[in-house]
């Protein structure tokens, strides 16, 4: 992480990539796969609780 990146740019990060990660869940056929990024996804967002909170 860079030290010039701020909490709001490191959340809105934070957030593209579950959303990414939401996004490879829904296209796999591999159930077991799915359930793994879908984990990755929240688990992302449960350790930033800056990125749980959109603006609005």
């Amino acid at each position: 992480m860079s030290w010039h990146e701020t909490p709001v740019e490191r959340a809105r990060r934070t957030r593209e990539r579950a959303e990414e990660l939401g996004r490879a869940a829904d296209r796999t056929t591999d159930p077991e796969h799915r359930q793994r990024l879908r984990e990755k996804a929240l688990r992302l967002l449960r350790e930033d609780p800056a990125a749980d909170s959109r603006p609005s």
